[in-house]
């Protein structure tokens, strides 16, 4: 094998979470990738290295002698690179320096999110230090902090990762929407699932089946999203129903700048919280 690059740290990521899901099919949902690809990547490490690592047949998924020692070294490699970056943080020196926060969208106007105050806190307290700030989805943040990409992330995670510190810092609700005019909108009873079943719904994608419609059978799953404002334009063209944080300026008096009139309509039908 020749020596060991970014790439290679991403394909042994995969191959942990391969491993810690117990198959290709049970990671695709956590790695937010078909199987063909994620098999085709395992193609790739094994190449890399030289050595096959597991057996995927009729008895299932199976790690070889080699795959279960390179499983074992590629955690510790993990361990110890974490604990080299800690290491590395207790001799900086902050007063200078730069940061990379990486947060999930639509999180500015939650009256619960106390991220605007840690900003100005910060920069009061360390002002020659330089700030960059992205938007990404969830996984996306916590893949960049492990691979040391960013410093801080604000995500809303499912399941907490290895080598990850997780805060908890408040709660995001999110209710079941449509748009004004759409037909389910014309029943004269509350809404129930079963009505649901002839639209189209807006999901969160292969690695967020987290909503209380991911899992309900017979849906039509026809679009998929992680962000915010791109999940409220799918939803206002009125082909699709799914689900939105209460506290999107759209709601409220500000929907005027988007569209002159309400153009969304809430359902208590299902809501759900997540942390963050």
């Amino acid at each position: 094998m020749q020596k060991v690059n970014d790439f290679d740290l991403k394909l042994l990521h995969l191959f942990i979470t391969i491993v810690e899901s117990g198959g290709f099919s049970a990671a695709q949902f956590k790695l937010n990738m078909h199987q063909s690809t994620i098999s085709t990547r395992m193609n790739d490490l094994e190449t890399r290295m030289g050595m096959t690592l597991c057996r995927r047949g009729r008895r299932g998924f199976q790690l070889t002698s080699d795959g279960q020692k390179v499983y074992q070294y590629s955690k510790e490699l993990f361990q110890d690179i974490t604990r080299f970056e800690y290491r590395l943080d207790g001799i900086r020196n902050v007063s200078h320096g730069h940061i990379y926060l990486a947060l999930t969208d639509n999180l500015a106007t939650n009256p619960q999110c106390k991220i605007q105050k840690a900003i100005r806190y910060f920069c009061k307290n360390y002002p020659k230090v330089t700030i960059d700030t992205d938007i990404r989805d969830s996984y996306q943040i916590e893949m960049m902090l492990l691979e040391g990409k960013v410093e801080l992330g604000v995500t809303s995670s499912e399941t907490q990762k290895d080598g990850l510190s997780y805060t908890f810092l408040f709660n995001e609700k999110q209710c079941l929407y449509c748009s004004a005019e759409h037909p389910i909108l014309t029943l004269s009873r509350e809404v129930q699932i079963e009505d649901l079943l002839k639209y189209p719904i807006v999901e969160r994608g292969l690695a967020h089946k987290i909503t209380p419609l991911s899992e309900a059978k017979d849906l039509r799953h026809l679009a998929n999203s992680t962000n915010m404002e791109a999940t409220a334009h799918l939803i206002l063209s009125g082909n699709f129903v799914g689900y939105l944080p209460d506290t999107m300026p759209i709601f409220g008096s500000s929907a005027v700048k988007w569209s002159k009139s309400t153009h969304l309509r809430s359902n208590t039908l299902r809501t759900s919280t997540w942390p963050l």
